[in-house]
């Protein structure tokens, strides 16, 4: 084979592959928005990141295999491996990603779980004791309307 052809080649499987890690970031990227359910607006600065960093990777790896010269064969092999990835791949990689994330969530979930117990339990012991520090100190205020309330009855026998 022709070296020329060979460096074709090769710039042929990297622009697949390329298209094939378009295509885990799309999944990845469409994971994080199912956990995180985004607002609109957050939504459209979402997709303009995933565009910006979807470029990145593009022209990095292009840049690295074929010094970024873009051919109609380039963009048919990214095609190609993003096409590629979303047919058959993504199939077998979103759920478990989900998967994957579910349980990232439920070990954050329960290792702040454990962080608040010792929280939670000083509060229920605190909390009546609180109360009735409360009440304590309310003690004083209530003295002193009643004092105010009877000033002049008390002013009056003497």
């Amino acid at each position: 084979m022709d070296a020329t052809i060979r460096v074709e080649l090769y710039i042929f499987i990297t622009s697949i592959y390329a298209g094939l890690l378009i295509g885990l970031i799309y999944d990845l990227y469409r994971t994080v928005r199912y956990f995180s359910r985004p607002k609109k607006l957050v939504a459209d600065i979402g997709d303009i990141l995933f565009w910006l960093i979807i470029a990145l990777v593009f022209f990095y790896i292009m840049n690295k295999s074929n010094w970024a010269e873009l051919r109609g064969y380039v963009f048919f092999g990214t095609f190609l491996g993003t096409t590629i990835y979303l047919k058959i791949l993504s199939k077998v990689l979103y759920p478990i990603m989900l998967k994957i994330f579910e349980g990232i969530i439920l070990a954050i979930r329960w290792i702040i779980k454990i962080i608040k117990l010792p929280y939670i339990k000083i509060n229920k012991i605190v909390q009546p004791k609180m109360r009735s520090l409360k009440r304590v100190r309310r003690i004083p205020r209530e003295a002193f309307r009643e004092i105010k309330r009877y000033k002049k009855l008390i002013s009056q026998k003497k």
